[in-house]
């Protein structure tokens, strides 16, 4: 289980004048996340989320309030005791070639938190490489190959296997699906619902703008405005149940037809 107890965020930042402004991305936010369930956050660009979800993969340190995983704080752990807790907590990105380091193979990109986080084998190593690469659909062949000679779709799928590779107890996807065509966006979609019936993935929050993509990845809905969460649904099935004004608004604002279906 995740605990987060009053999480504010602040960023100290200056305006042409040099005069300093202060940005509340976070306002003493209090959420709980159980174990062996999926959760989805929606909100519009600037609504805090992104900043929500490098936090909670540990990127980021709170301002302040507390992070409790495991009956551990977080949020109070010193720099060597994070990176031990680290593996626990991965990420994935919206851009899928950026977060690649494009003088990498896709094996070695796949292979640094192994390396970084464990104490693993190479031959060890690779057998888990070569599993997660089959479990995410990516074939083998692609393993050698430089991010900028994958596809979009592929790059993401890398990008996943990367996050599983050191079976982390907690997975953001952070706007994972943007950018992507109906299709490979529904594909990847298939896939993270697919590892998580497997058993691939105990616990994970999908972050998007688009109601719809919530509805489709998770029973389990965090609605989010100016660094606060205003709605939260258990069970929720369609937009009839999203009450609060501003969900309706995300919900009118949807494209006539989607093509995402539950």
């Amino acid at each position: 289980m995740i605990e987060l107890k009053d999480l504010s965020k602040r960023y100290i930042s200056k305006n042409k004048y040099g005069k300093k402004l202060r940005v509340d991305a976070l306002k003493q936010l209090s959420l709980t996340l159980v174990s062996d369930t999926s959760y989805a956050l929606v909100g519009e660009s600037g609504s805090g989320k992104s900043t929500l979800a490098r936090i909670l993969a540990c990127v980021e340190r709170p301002t302040s309030g507390e992070i409790w995983f495991d009956g551990k704080n977080v949020a109070a752990m010193r720099s060597k005791a994070l990176r031990l807790k680290r593996k626990e907590f991965q990420m994935v990105l919206q851009n899928a070639q950026s977060s690649l380091d494009p003088r990498l193979r896709i094996y070695d990109s796949i292979a640094e938190p192994i390396r970084c986080l464990t104490q693993t084998s190479r031959s060890d190593e690779r057998k888990m490489i070569l599993e997660i690469a089959e479990k995410v659909q990516l074939p083998e062949a692609l393993l050698e190959r430089f991010p900028h000679e994958l596809s979009g779709g592929q790059q993401k799928r890398a990008c996943i296997a990367r996050a599983m590779s050191v079976s982390p107890k907690f997975i953001v996807f952070d706007e994972s699906v943007t950018g992507l065509d109906v299709t490979l966006r529904k594909q990847i979609l298939d896939l993270i619902l697919q590892l998580n019936r497997d058993g691939r993935l105990s616990m994970f929050l999908f972050i998007t703008h688009n109601i719809d993509v919530a509805l489709y990845m998770a029973d389990n809905i965090f609605v989010m405005k100016d660094g606060s969460v205003i709605e939260q649904l258990e069970n929720a099935a369609s937009y009839g149940d999203f009450r609060h004004d501003y969900s309706r608004m995300l919900i009118e604002s949807l494209p006539p037809r989607s093509p995402l279906h539950r």
